[in-house]
């Protein structure tokens, strides 16, 4: 079902005053599949249609004429195909207000009537790497400081603080399967500042004691992925 007749279930309902629990039950149905139906997450079968026909006192003409063409009706079937297969790999416990609980192999998601999450439990695996994540950066500043007393790379050998998040995000992204989780930029700017400012006979001699402030990348990752993972969160929240 296209948006634009999902838009008309949506008027013609309220046009005629009823809500989707009144709806349901003069059809029989359950408030869920009404409410998929005005998300253009369902299509209501031909009995259905019918009903909805005589109902609103509208031809089924009326009822579906959309200015769509062909090609974009394809292209949003095979966009809602794609979505439940997605659904397969997950299961959804949805209550009679709307409210439901989405289950997947590494986290549980809560939304209320509305749609909106209100509690994300991520996978433990992730929390405890959030917390390996920290403690390996806490190691990479005793390392930076014991470089720096011993070898005097003060002004060169913090960019080691970007190799917990990098090892890290490869990590996360063979668990979650998505080749996005890479931290490329950490990747790009460690080697670029190892090339320029560590490898032997090829410093560029780049020190400036503003190099400093690049300190805040790694440091700003490390400790707001750990509060974001003791707290439930993730980078997706943000999309809301």
């Amino acid at each position: 079902m296209t948006i634009e007749i999902a838009d008309r279930l949506i008027k013609l309902r309220k046009k005629h005053g009823l809500s989707q629990e009144e709806l349901a039950d003069k059809l029989g149905l359950s408030r869920q599949a009404v409410s998929k139906w005005e998300r253009a997450e369902a299509s209501p079968d031909t009995d259905n249609l019918i009903c909805l026909a005589k109902l609103y006192g509208v031809s089924l003409d009326e009822l579906l004429s959309t200015d769509e063409d062909v090609d974009t009706i394809v292209e949003e079937q095979i966009k809602k195909e794609e979505e439940v297969h997605k659904e397969k790999e997950s299961i959804t416990l949805e209550d009679d207000d709307g409210s439901k609980v989405v289950i997947t192999n590494h986290e549980f998601e809560c939304y209320d009537k509305d749609g909106h999450r209100i509690h994300r439990e991520t996978d433990p695996f992730m929390k405890v790497l959030a917390i390996v994540d920290c403690c390996a950066f806490t190691l990479a500043i005793i390392t930076y400081i014991l470089l720096g007393v011993f070898l005097k790379m003060w002004y060169n050998g913090w960019v080691v603080l970007f190799i917990p998040d990098i090892i890290c995000s490869f990590i996360r992204a063979i668990r979650k399967k998505n080749a996005n989780k890479v931290n490329v930029a950490f990747i790009s700017l460690f080697v670029f500042f190892f090339v320029c400012m560590v490898a032997p006979g090829m410093e560029a001699h780049l020190w400036h004691p503003m190099w400093t402030v690049f300190l805040a990348i790694p440091a700003y990752h490390s400790i707001m992925g750990t509060i974001n993972k003791a707290r439930g969160k993730s980078e997706e929240d943000d999309e809301d």
